[in-house]
């Protein structure tokens, strides 16, 4: 989910701190361990060597289609396009003997699955994570079961968001598809099947959005299968992350580059792959990244250190253990979605100037003061996740007046991402007996000082940031070396691969003012919620 692109800003705002590099392990000859990350918008590919020094890199972008409102599919013929494409790159890039690559490990999306006939072939385009397509089987679902046993059986709200909800939708308004798919599986099997790994095999850490996990268990759960009309044998069988696959094939090694007889790994899911590469491994350390999707990710000792229901609950890419999440899941696409349809100003400077669009983006923001002149953005493009689970809700700037400049309206979307931020932050420090006492920031909005700084002044703590911004794919490079064999633990992979570049901490002189913002922010939200509108918002929209 991470794929915005940012350039890191020379300036360095209040409140940035750094400290000392810490150093990993050393070993005499380079090793090289591939990280891949298959995300919604496009793959990145890096090559780490064992102290997690960024030895190449490859990105491909890849579109989503919405055939219709709501509607997110993806052509999984793309997503593969998109690996082999960035992996060409990365191995180029890094330049390495073929025996020196020792590990591949693999990150993809979760929640998104595809549909495969009995050769894994695709059926058809995969239905995405943010697909809304099914928003009436929330109540169908609690006809079964309650909203509080769900969230206790699975670790999840029960919301039809999840993958539960689509199958059964597909096994209702799809029927001759549904039952022609052999196979629903995530991406993570289907891609390691196409790179030639023999055992077909999920784990828990890519299941979580799937909402079809025991949670107590760390397996699929017949209750929620049943619900949603699937059987335990038209599914890849619950492993574990770091689980050795197989090897890359001959034929992969020449669409990807990645050479011949590599390891295969299991990694995780996106999200516990970024937790991973940001050293998330003990408890009251948490991460938020930063991407298309915005996801914060904390490490679960035990399920007995969760007090509330705000959160969702999953297994974390540490095997045999769990994480607790929440989730904003459009922040960066509100960068990409101006990027796109309003941002030709900012293209066409970033184009004079040789920079990124978003590092333009950011810069101008930071011309408006905090506070954007009383303009809110509301950046809920795709729903309202955590605390509300609001698949109706939508986005959109409140308060514009004739005073508002564009510089306003591009501050005010940055700190709207970061208000939907410290909502999901307040729901960790509620949730979670002992709170969050380390809180990392991971992703492509992390390459901005001035970004960071804003979603650091409007959560009100401390924030650190790795050296490596792309946490996911560098956690996807941390699980296949220790599956591979070249790390003892994944303490020690952490240890000598993961080093924390800066800290930064809130500006006092704006703690008010964001701390008002951020009130105002929640109450026009549940303003419009409570009333009902974003419902008749989505019934109106269905027309279309």
């Amino acid at each position: 989910m991470a794929d915005l692109r940012f350039i890191h800003l020379r300036s360095r705002p209040h409140g940035r701190l750094n400290p000392p590099q810490r150093q990993g392990c050393h070993m005499t000859e380079t090793q090289a361990f591939v990280g891949i990350d298959a995300g919604t918008t496009g793959c990145t590919v890096m090559v780490f060597d064992q102290n997690g020094q960024r030895l190449g890199e490859g990105y491909q972008e890849y579109p989503c289609t919405s055939p219709r409102a709501g509607w997110i599919e993806q052509d999984v013929d793309d997503v593969w396009r998109g690996i082999c494409a960035a992996s060409k790159q990365a191995v180029a890039a890094a330049d390495l003997p073929a025996e020196a690559y020792k590990s591949v490990g693999f990150s993809s999306q979760r929640g998104t699955f595809i549909l495969l006939d009995e050769e894994k072939n695709p059926l058809a385009p995969s239905l995405v994570w943010n697909d809304g397509r099914a928003l009436k089987y929330q109540d169908i679902f609690a006809e079964t079961i309650s909203a509080e046993d769900y969230q206790t059986h699975t670790g999840m709200q029960l919301s039809p968001l999840w993958s539960a909800a689509k199958f059964a939708w597909l096994r209702d308004n799809e029927p001759e598809l549904f039952n022609k798919t052999r196979w629903f599986a995530n991406g993570q099997e289907y891609f390691l099947f196409k790179m030639g790994a023999e055992e077909w095999v999920t784990d828990p850490a890519s299941l979580t959005l799937n909402g079809m996990l025991d949670i107590e268990k760390l397996d699929w759960s017949d209750q929620i299968l049943e619900l949603c009309g699937v059987s335990r044998d038209k599914l890849p069988p619950v492993g574990i992350p770091t689980g050795k696959a197989g090897v890359v094939s001959a034929a992969a090694a020449f669409a990807t580059g990645i050479p011949e007889g590599t390891p295969l790994c299991r990694g995780a899911g996106d999200q516990q792959c970024a937790a991973m590469g940001a050293g998330v491994v003990e408890q009251g350390q948490a991460e938020f990244t930063v991407g298309t999707a915005g996801v914060m990710v904390a490490h679960l000792d035990s399920l007995d250190r969760v007090q509330g229901r705000n959160l969702w609950w999953g297994g974390h890419a540490v095997p045999g253990a769990w994480d607790i999440e929440g989730g904003a899941f459009s922040l960066g696409a509100n960068l990409k979605w101006w990027r796109d349809n309003l941002g030709m100003e900012e293209q066409v400077e970033a184009d004079k100037t040789g920079r990124s669009v978003y590092a333009v983006m950011v810069e101008k923001a930071l011309t408006a003061p905090p506070g954007a002149n009383g303009l809110m953005f509301h950046s809920f493009l795709v729903s309202q996740v955590t605390p509300y689970y609001d698949a109706a809700s939508r986005g959109g700037w409140i308060g514009l007046g004739l005073n508002h400049t564009r510089a306003d309206m591009l501050r005010a979307l940055l700190e709207g991402c970061a208000h939907e931020m410290r909502m999901v932050v307040d729901a960790f420090n509620s949730d979670i007996k002992g709170g969050i006492t380390d809180l990392r920031l991971t992703g492509g909005g992390t390459k901005s000082d001035g970004f960071a700084q804003i979603m650091t002044d409007i959560i009100g703590q401390p924030t650190k940031v790795t050296r490596e911004r792309e946490c996911t794919v560098l956690g996807a490079a941390i699980l296949g070396a220790f599956g591979s064999g070249s790390f003892p633990s994944i303490d020690d992979a952490v240890a000598a691969m993961v080093n924390v570049e800066s800290e930064f901490v809130p500006n006092e002189d704006t703690r008010e003012l964001y701390d008002e913002a951020n009130k105002v922010y929640r109450g026009l939200y549940e303003a419009i919620a409570n009333a009902g509108q974003y419902n008749a918002l989505a019934e109106f929209s269905s027309r279309f």
